[in-house]
């Protein structure tokens, strides 16, 4: 029981910290970088997996980069 609930507070913080923080970031990053076309406004579909993991793609590049 303990461990469901353990797993269930895991992937609601995961969900959270991608569907929100990153989310967030991807969109303003995508925003600067497309001047405004890419990703469109709410009403109409976008991936937004794809906007949430661009942060992390850009921070993998970054470091891959520095380090080599």
């Amino acid at each position: 029981m303990l461990d469901a609930l353990l797993e269930l507070a895991a992937r609601f913080l995961v969900e959270f910290l991608f569907y929100t923080a990153l989310y967030g970031v991807g969109w303003i990053m995508l925003k600067a970088i497309t001047l405004g076309r890419y990703p469109p406004s709410r009403p109409h579909k976008h991936n937004e997996e794809l906007v949430a993991l661009f942060p992390v793609a850009t921070l993998f590049v970054g470091l891959t980069l520095v380090f080599s």
